[in-house]
């Protein structure tokens, strides 16, 4: 972000460079230029370019200032997503390391009930044996969560900035409030897209500047000399020395009598114009298609995360429930209890993905919609 700061004030300051206006020219002589005696004059003179040339070059300058600006909200929206993400895929994580935590905890009960039942010759060693397997795997993926959460506390501080661990104030992981729009007018708010469009009046201006610099450049001047001797005025002999100066002032224009070079670039800056339009064209209607997936899976993520909020996990937690009860009771084998576990854990599992790909997804539709926060 700080780059594109920069890059905002290089343009400004570039701005007053559209009056580049050429050096003055001061010439002096000094010598038998006029007479047998010995003369001095002295020239001042100013060229530059037909004014039009600079009333381009400045309006191109603005243009360029405009656009480096748009780039800047581009990169703090951008970096404003990127936050996002990590933000809610950090409540994601935490969500998923009290899930596992959950799991450890019911797997590492039912080891000590299934090295308790092997002790007294209710079962065999296989139920014990895969008890513990089980308890040691929820154990290594526990790790796993807790491994993530270290990298994605590290990601956030690094495009933050900051050196402390930072912690989401979301730990439960929930939907994100989000009304979706009535059309996809909205992407006009994206600052890529003003971008992208304020690329083509940059590459019209440039075309501009190139088109009017076949105009003739301009020159005036002053000078001033001696002109030592006789001279006469109305008739009458008048002697002139070091101390009588003569003075005047001069014009002239510059055309080109090579246009080709002229046409050339010109004709450059037209394509570029081309390319920019084209651009912009491309860009809209990726755009365009982006927003429309995104809300197909908006809608798709949307009514998942209802059949697991209203159905899916209301029956897991009656699951593990009465698969607990059954199996404490010796109603239920081990293996019934491994696969009522395992499948009602597996639906809140999937409960907090279907959350996290709806959210991922809300935030993808606030980044093509120009919405930082």
């Amino acid at each position: 972000m700080r780059s594109s700061k920069y890059s905002v004030d290089v343009q400004k300051a570039l701005k007053g460079a559209s009056w580049d206006i050429p050096k003055t020219s001061i010439d002096g002589q000094y010598g038998q230029f006029n007479s047998y005696s010995k003369d001095n004059s002295f020239t001042v003179s100013q060229s530059f370019a037909f004014p039009t040339v600079y009333i381009n070059q400045n309006k191109l300058a603005k243009a360029n200032i405009k656009s480096s600006e748009w780039q800047l909200k581009t990169s703090q929206l951008e970096i404003a997503t990127q936050v996002k993400q990590i933000y809610w895929q950090l409540a994601y994580l935490y969500s998923k390391q009290k899930l596992f935590a959950y799991q450890d905890s019911l797997y590492t009960g039912f080891q000590k009930a299934a090295e308790l039942r092997a002790k007294t010759g209710e079962t065999n060693r296989l139920e014990m044996i895969s008890a513990r397997s089980q308890s040691l795997e929820i154990k290594n993926q526990l790790q796993q969560i807790n491994a993530d959460l270290v990298i994605y506390n590290q990601k956030l501080q690094t495009i933050l900035n900051v050196e402390t661990t930072l912690y989401p104030a979301d730990t439960v992981l929930h939907r994100i409030d989000y009304l979706p729009a009535a059309d996809k007018s909205v992407l006009a708010a994206n600052p890529s897209v003003s971008y992208i469009n304020q690329q083509i009046e940059v590459s019209r201006l440039e075309k501009k500047v190139e088109s009017s610099r076949i105009l003739p450049d301009l020159s005036i001047g002053y000078f001033s000399q001696t002109m030592q001797g006789t001279q006469e005025i109305n008739g009458v002999p008048r002697i002139f020395g070091t101390g009588n100066r003569f003075t005047g002032i001069q014009a002239g224009i510059a055309i080109p009598l090579w246009f080709a070079p002229y046409s050339a670039k010109t004709k450059a800056a037209k394509f570029k114009e081309k390319v920019a339009q084209a651009n912009a064209e491309y860009y809209s209607k990726s755009l365009s298609g982006n927003y429309r997936s995104l809300m197909l899976e908006f809608s798709k993520n949307s009514n998942s995360v209802d059949y697991y909020e209203k159905q899916a996990i209301p029956e897991a937690d009656l699951i593990i429930e009465q698969a607990t009860r059954s199996y404490k009771a010796g109603a239920m084998d081990y293996l019934d209890y491994i696969l009522s576990l395992n499948r009602a854990l597996s639906i809140k599992q999937s409960y907090l993905d279907a959350q996290n790909n709806y959210n991922q997804t809300i935030i993808s539709i606030d980044f093509i919609t120009g919405k930082i926060y």
